[in-house]
């Protein structure tokens, strides 16, 4: 199945739907490009990765890999890193909606998500090694630093898929359903709340505890203490205090697609 994409206008997101398909160098391409597409669109809040399958997504292509060289192989690594450096990067919101099988680069978005929600039959895995290969996009750098390097091994080495309960005690999961109805209404509340707040500083916080989790602590303070003066020249900063102390509900209107022309 192809991926589907669905501009949600009421809940001001952008729905990437997995359908639980394999991924290849095409549809990685495509959503790096949906995801650039909306990066500057202000009616697009959030980026949320789903699946209307039974399963999220199946991992690689593999037929498709078996015909790569080394070369090819290196092309594909590097667009799927970068499709995870985007989901990083870009100062949107972005959420991970799972159920089912949630394999190889799978695994790897929800690793790379801001809030990641699933429900109870979610497994995940990294079976590469079992076709002679190694997670490429990421999952043993990013997975490593999130989770711990033990486990990270053991997941790799062994080719073992885990159920969502392991992963929601070592904090990757947010919260887990029953069904898939009560995850995405749970998403959709969770969504509304976050049209509320200021984008700008929902963005600033995000690039703050991802940019400083690759620093010494010294410099991540630093960064943070950096991040928080910023927010105090921000229109956002006086709103948000005044209607908190005026016992009213904030009119915020700083975003990042603004920031060149925001101070």
């Amino acid at each position: 199945m192809d991926i589907i994409y669905e501009k949600n206008y009421n809940e001001k997101a952008l729905y990437i739907n997995m359908a639980g398909t394999y991924l290849t160098k095409n549809n990685i391409s495509e959503m790096i490009n949906q995801m650039e597409s909306v990066e500057n669109d202000k009616n697009i809040n959030h980026i949320i990765f789903s699946s209307t399958s039974k399963d999220f997504c199946l991992g690689h292509d593999i037929k498709s890999l078996l015909g790569y060289d080394e070369t090819e192989a290196k092309i594909y690594s590097s667009l799927g890193q970068e499709l995870i450096k985007k989901i990083r990067e870009i100062r949107k919101i972005i959420i991970s909606a799972l159920t089912g099988k949630t394999l190889g680069p799978g695994f790897e978005i929800a690793i790379a998500s801001d809030l990641v929600f699933a429900t109870d039959d979610t497994t995940f895995g990294f079976p590469e090694t079992d076709y002679g290969i190694i997670p490429a996009f990421g999952g043993t750098v990013l997975a490593s630093r999130k989770i711990h390097e033990n486990f990270v091994k053991y997941l790799t080495i062994t080719g073992v898929q885990i159920g969502v309960d392991e992963l929601f005690c070592r904090g990757i999961i947010s919260k887990i359903f029953k069904s898939k109805d009560e995850m995405f209404d749970h998403i959709a509340e969770v969504v509304k709340n976050l049209n509320k707040k200021s984008m700008f500083a929902l963005g600033l916080a995000k690039e703050t505890i991802n940019n400083g989790i690759e620093l010494d602590i010294d410099r991540a303070l630093l960064l943070e203490q950096n991040a928080f003066s910023v927010a105090f020249s921000s229109y956002d900063k006086r709103e948000g205090m005044l209607a908190f102390i005026e016992k009213r509900e904030p009119k915020f209107k700083n975003r990042w697609e603004d920031y060149e022309d925001m101070f």
